[in-house]
C-alpha cells in the first residue's frame, strides 16, 4: 500500500514510525524545510510514555528526558493549592517526563528507516480518481497513493481544503514557551494559578528549566517579554522572581491557542491525525499523547485484513471515546483555570487530587 504523510512534526514521525513497524513504507512531505520544533519542550504524561514503547522509542526518549515525579500547584500568591504524586496515577501506564522537542524530534526522525522525507515541499490538491488519492506537489510532481494522511498541525492545509467547518477556533488565550537555566531548585512540575493567567515551569535535562505562561488574548499585545513580566510581576515565589529574571532579548514562542473540535475528519483515502484532526487548549498536556495514539491505531487498522475504508472507519470508532473525554476535560479545566480566585483555589484545595484522578484515569486504560 503506498502511504503519503503530510507533515513532518510528532504526529507525522510517529504514523511513519508505526507503519513502518507495520511493514509499510510510507512517504512524508513537509512545507517547512525541517521538522516543525515551535514550543521549545513537551511534558509527556504516562500515555505518552506508553505509545513511545509501542513505537520502541520509550527508552531512548527516557535517556533525554527528565523525569517528573510530582505536579504541583500554588495560588499567584504562592499558597499551596494542590500536589500529586504522579506514579500514583501513571505508575501502570507509564513514567512521566519531560523533554525538549528538538530532542523528541530527533530521536522520531532517526527511527525511522525507509521513510522518505521531502522537506519544502507542500500538496496543492487532491483528488479522488479510480480508488487512488491523486496528489499534486508544490514542486510540479503529481502522484497516485492509496492512503492520504494529513498530519500538518493545527493550520493544516489538508483539512481545510477537504472538509467543510475545520477552522480552528481560538480558546481565548495566548502564551509565552521559553527555556532558561535552572538556577531555582525546580524539580517536578509546578504551576501558578492568578486571576485568569497561568505561569507553569518544568524542570529539562542539563539544568534548563521549560516556561510556559499564559493570559487573556486582550491582555497578551505584542507578546513582548517585557508584557509577560508586567502581567506576571505579582506572582509569589517559588516561581514569580523566575519571570522578573528572563531577559528582555529571551527566545520565546508566542502564540494564541487555538482548538480544532473533533469530528469525523475523514475521506475517502484521507484522514486527519493529530492536531490536524482535534487540536486542544495544553492544559492536559495531551497534544503529543494523542497525536502518537492515533498513529499507533491506525496503523493497526489498515494493518487487518479490511479495506482501506474500513479501516478509516475503525479508526475512528477507535479514536472517538478518547480524544472527545480529552477535549471537554481540557475545556473544563480552563474553565476552572478561569474561575474567580477563591472558588478555584477552594476547589483545588479539597478536590485536586480527586479531579486529577477524574481527568487521567481513563487515559491510563489500554488503546
Amino acid at each position: 500500500m503506498k502511504v503519503l504523510i503530510v507533515g513532518a512534526g510528532i504526529a507525522g514521525l510517529a504514523a511513519a514510525r508505526a507503519f513502518e513497524m507495520r511493514g509499510y513504507h510510507p512517504e512524508i512531505v513537509e512545507r517547512q524545510t525541517a521538522s516543525p520544533t515551535a514550543g521549545q519542550s513537551i511534558f509527556l504524561l504516562g500515555n505518552a510514555m506508553r505509545a513511545l514503547e509501542n513505537l520502541g522509542l520509550q527508552d531512548q526518549v527516557s535517556k533525554v528526558s527528565f523525569p517528573i515525579q510530582t505536579q504541583t500547584i500554588f495560588s499567584s500568591r504562592g499558597k499551596l493549592l494542590n500536589h500529586v504524586q504522579t506514579p500514583s496515577v501513571w505508575d501502570t501506564c507509564g513514567p512521566c517526563v519531560a523533554v525538549t522537542r528538538p530532542s523528541l524530534m530527533e530521536l522520531m526522525r532517526n527511527s525511522l528507516i525507509s521513510t522518505r522525507i521531502d522537506f519544502g515541499t507542500t500538496v496543492m490538491r487532491t483528488v479522488l480518481r479510480r480508488d487512488k488519492r491523486e496528489v499534486y506537489f508544490s514542486d510540479g510532481r503529481v502522484s497516485d497513493f492509496d492512503l492520504v494522511i494529513g498530519a500538518d498541525g493545527v493550520r493544516s492545509s489538508i483539512r481545510a481544503a477537504s472538509f467543510t467547518l475545520a477552522a480552528p477556533r481560538s480558546v481565548g488565550l495566548s502564551a509565552w514557551r521559553l527555556l532558561t537555566d535552572n538556577r531555582y531548585q525546580i524539580t517536578g512540575w509546578t504551576a501558578m494559578l492568578g486571576s485568569g493567567r497561568t505561569l507553569l515551569a518544568i524542570p529539562l535535562p542539563n539544568a534548563k528549566l521549560y516556561i510556559y505562561a499564559d493570559c487573556p488574548t486582550r491582555e497578551f499585545g505584542s507578546g513582548s517579554i517585557e508584557q509577560l513580566k508586567r502581567l506576571f510581576a505579582g506572582f509569589a515565589p517559588p516561581l514569580g522572581h523566575i519571570v522578573a529574571d528572563i531577559s528582555d532579548g529571551a527566545d520565546a514562542h508566542r502564540a494564541e491557542i487555538e482548538e480544532v473540535p473533533y469530528r469525523d475528519h475523514a475521506a475517502e483515502r484521507l484522514v486527519l491525525i493529530g492536531d490536524a484532526a482535534h487540536a486542544s487548549s495544553p492544559s492536559m498536556a495531551q497534544g503529543a499523547a494523542m497525536a502518537m495514539e492515533d498513529a499507533i491505531v491506525l496503523a493497526a487498522c489498515l494493518s487487518r485484513k479490511q479495506t482501506v475504508e474500513r479501516a478509516i472507519s475503525q479508526f475512528g470508532e477507535l479514536r472517538k471515546r478518547r480524544v472527545d473525554w480529552v477535549q471537554k476535560q481540557s475545556n473544563a479545566r480552563d474553565k476552572l483555570r478561569g474561575a474567580p480566585d477563591v472558588v478555584r483555589n477552594m476547589l483545588l484545595r479539597t478536590l485536586g487530587t480527586k479531579l486529577y484522578h477524574r481527568s487521567y484515569d481513563m487515559l491510563v486504560e489500554p488503546l
